[in-house]
């Protein structure tokens, strides 16, 4: 099926290739079904588009990679809800904030993404008891994992 976005032009999106999330994005819940678009050179970023509105478009990433310590914490009964067997089915993104100002980039560690990629069947959890908020920068991240790497070699060299 093609589809027409703001940013992309026009698509070509399989059927199978549809996510639906049934209680949409939080502030777009009207928008039910989206589709993952990666560039390589965009890479680790991707694009979660919606197929229903050429407008809604969000950048997300897998919060390991900029996060290693990143732990998905929502209860069972709201995992229920993507109809999953195993949990080695289950991905997780999160959304990414890019400003104007691209050095205050930040991820909202607050609310993933968690998509059961065989049902093709997402939702946004919120996890109001985690240690998260919904603006992890990115850069500091990156800084911080940085120093962490010179410390290691440091004591590894003494």
């Amino acid at each position: 099926m093609k589809y027409i976005t703001t940013r992309w032009g026009e698509i070509d999106i399989k059927e199978t290739e549809v996510l639906n999330f049934p209680k949409g994005i939080l502030g777009f819940s009207q928008l039910t079904r989206y589709a993952i678009l990666e560039r390589q050179e965009f890479a680790p970023f991707k694009w979660i588009q919606s197929l229903e509105d050429p407008n809604v478009a969000f950048v997300i990433l897998d919060p390991v990679q900029f996060f290693p310590n990143f732990k998905l914490e929502i209860n069972e009964k709201e995992l229920e809800e993507l109809n999953y067997t195993n949990s080695s089915d289950l991905v997780v993104y999160v959304i990414v904030n890019i400003p104007h100002d691209v050095s205050l980039s930040s991820a909202d560690l607050l609310g993933p993404l968690v998509i059961n990629q065989k049902k093709r069947l997402g939702k946004q959890a919120v996890m109001p008891e985690s240690p998260y908020t919904t603006k992890h920068y990115l850069l500091d991240e990156l800084r911080k994992r940085e120093r962490r790497k010179q410390f290691d070699r440091k004591k590894a060299s003494v």
